[in-house]
C-alpha cells in the first residue's frame, strides 16, 4: 500500500499516469474546493457501461447527478453542502480521464477546516480501486506551494476519511509565502542572472562608446540602487496584476522573454547600450519577469484577502533573496572596479550570461532539450561560492594595492 501511495502521489498533477482516482482540495475561509479526477476505464467498469462521447470527445450526458449522491461531507453529523461543475473528458500523456470540480460549504457556524470527506463514486463497484485525497493549498494553514499534502487514500472497505487541518492564522500563510517567493527566486537563475548581468557596468562611466573608468562609490550605490528598485517596481506591478486580476501572457512568449532580456542586458555589459538609461530597461524587462513571479501565486485560487497577503509575502520573499544577492555581490563589484582586474572580469561575465541566455533560447523558442542549457542551468547552483571566492580575491587584490600604495618609494 506504501508503494502504491508513493506511485501515485509521484506522478505529474498535470498528467495522470495511474489508474486510480485522485482529490486535490483547497481550503478556504468558508468552504473547500478542489478537483477530482477519475479514470474513464474505471468510470466505465463500475457503471458497467461505456461512456458516450459527443464529436468534441466530451459526455454526451450530465454526470453530476450520479456523482452527487455518492460524494458528501459532514461535521458531526451535520450535512455539507455539495456543488460539482461541469464533467469533461481530460486528455493528457496517459489514458483519459473524467475531471470536474468540487466545492464543500459547510453549516453555518461550522468550521471548514474540520471535515469527514465520503466519496463512493467507482469504489463503491471496483474492489480494487483507491482514491488519493491531497491539501492542494491552505493558505492559513501555512501551505503555499506547488507540493500538495497527501491527506489519506480511500477503498472499497473505507470510503470516509476524518480531515482536521487544525487552526487557522493568516500569519502562518504570510510566513509561507515569503518562503515560497524567497524559495522560487533563488532557484529562479534566470531571474538572478538578469540583476547580476546588469550589475556588472554599475561601477563605471560610458566613455565614447566603451566602459570607462571607475566612477567612484557613490556612483556604483546609486546605480545599484536604481536598477534593484526598478527592477522590483516592474516585476511587483506584473506580479499583482497577474495573480489579482487575471493578467495572462502565453508561458512560452514570457520565458523566451527572460531569455532575451539577459541576452540584451549580456551585450550592455560589454559594450554600453543604454548607459543611464539601466534604469528603465531593468524596470521595462521587470514586467516581464513579473508575469512568469504571478504563475506561482496566481495557480492557487485564494480568496481575494488571502491571495492579497499571499502577494505581499511572495513579493517581500523575493526582494529578501534579491537584497541577499547584491549585498554579496556588491564588495566584490566595489573593490575590484578600480582595479586591472576589473575589465577582462566583467567582459568574462558578460560573454557567460551571453551564452547562458542564448542557451535558454534556444531551448525556450524550439520547445527542446538543450544539453548546454540543462549545464550551466547546473552549474549556476554553484553561483554562491563563486561569489564567496570572487569576494575574497577582491579582498585580496584590494590590500595588495593598498600595501603597494603605502610601500616607500625605492624599495
Amino acid at each position: 500500500m506504501l508503494a502504491l501511495i508513493a506511485l501515485i502521489f509521484t506522478a505529474p498533477a498535470h498528467a495522470h499516469l495511474t489508474p486510480n482516482s485522485e482529490v486535490s482540495l483547497d481550503f478556504g475561509r468558508e468552504t473547500v474546493t478542489g478537483d477530482a479526477i477519475i479514470p474513464l476505464g474505471e468510470f466505465d467498469y463500475a457503471r458497467g457501461a461505456k461512456l458516450k462521447l459527443d464529436r468534441a470527445g466530451q459526455p454526451a450526458e450530465d454526470f453530476r447527478p450520479y456523482l452527487a449522491v455518492r460524494i458528501g461531507a459532514e461535521t458531526d453529523g451535520r450535512p455539507w453542502k455539495v456543488a460539482l461543475g461541469p464533467v469533461r473528458v481530460g486528455y493528457d500523456a496517459g489514458p483519459p480521464d473524467l475531471r470536474f470540480a468540487l466545492t464543500l460549504t459547510p453549516p453555518p457556524g461550522v468550521n471548514p477546516r474540520k471535515l469527514t470527506l465520503r466519496w463512493n463514486p467507482v469504489i463503491d463497484s471496483v474492489a480494487n480501486h483507491f482514491v488519493l485525497v491531497l491539501a492542494r493549498s491552505d493558505f492559513r494553514g501555512g501551505l503555499v506551494s506547488h507540493d500538495p499534502q497527501m491527506l489519506g487514500g480511500l477503498q472499497p472497505a473505507s470510503r470516509t476519511l476524518s480531515i482536521d487541518r487544525g487552526d487557522a492564522s493568516i500569519w502562518r500563510g504570510f510566513g509561507s509565502a515569503i518562503g515560497l517567493g524567497m524559495h522560487h527566486i533563488a532557484e529562479g537563475h534566470d531571474h538572478l542572472l538578469f540583476l547580476m548581468t546588469l550589475l556588472l557596468p554599475a561601477p563605471l562611466l560610458a566613455l565614447g562608446g566603451r566602459w570607462g573608468g571607475y566612477g567612484g562609490w557613490r556612483h556604483t550605490l546609486r546605480g545599484l540602487f536604481r536598477v534593484v528598485t526598478a527592477f522590483t517596481i516592474g516585476h511587483s506591478l506584473t506580479l499583482i496584476g497577474g495573480a489579482a486580476f487575471g493578467w495572462r501572457l502565453p508561458a512560452r512568449p514570457v520565458e523566451c522573454g527572460i531569455a532575451l532580456s539577459i541576452l540584451i542586458s549580456s551585450i550592455h555589459a560589454w559594450r554600453p547600450l543604454f548607459p543611464r538609461r539601466e534604469v528603465f530597461v531593468a524596470g521595462g524587462f521587470g514586467l516581464i519577469h513579473g508575469m512568469a513571479f504571478a504563475t506561482v501565486i496566481g495557480a492557487f485560487g485564494l480568496e481575494p484577502l488571502d491571495k492579497g497577503v499571499s502577494i505581499l509575502g511572495f513579493n517581500l520573499g523575493i526582494e529578501i533573496v534579491q537584497l541577499l544577492v547584491v549585498a554579496c555581490t556588491m564588495p566584490a563589484l566595489v573593490l575590484l572596479a578600480p582595479t586591472r582586474f576589473y575589465p577582462p572580469l566583467r567582459v568574462a561575465g558578460a560573454w557567460l550570461a551571453g551564452i547562458a541566455a542564448s542557451a535558454w533560447l534556444v531551448e525556450r523558442v524550439f520547445d527542446v532539450k538543450f544539453v548546454l542549457a540543462e549545464a550551466i542551468d547546473a552549474a549556476l547552483g554553484y553561483a554562491p561560492w563563486i561569489v564567496a571566492m570572487l569576494t575574497v580575491f577582491a579582498v585580496a587584490v584590494s590590500l595588495g594595492d593598498r600595501r603597494n600604495r603605502l610601500r616607500p618609494q625605492g624599495r
